[in-house]
């Protein structure tokens, strides 16, 4: 039997890899907006994994995850516009 929230998990785990994956790249090639896109990706992981506990009423955890992805993503962009 399947978990009823099993494609938000797969999301939020492709999501980590890719970021993972396009730091490491960034890391090499020294690209710095390589490097937001991938705080991009770990943002939309956190965002995820909160909608993953949102739904299994976790909702303290949820709202601390979202906050969190919330937080990165307005950090990431306020970068983009100081370039």
């Amino acid at each position: 039997m399947r978990h009823p929230y099993e494609k938000f998990i797969r999301l939020e785990l492709i999501a980590i890899l890719v970021a993972v994956v396009i730091g490491l790249f960034a890391l090499i090639k020294g690209f710095l907006l390589i490097v937001i896109l991938a705080l991009y990706m770990l943002a939309f992981s956190l965002a995820s994994g909160a909608i993953v506990e949102w739904n299994m009423n976790q909702t303290n955890q949820a709202g601390k995850h979202f906050l969190q992805a919330i937080l990165l993503f307005i950090f990431t962009t306020y970068m983009i516009f100081q370039l």
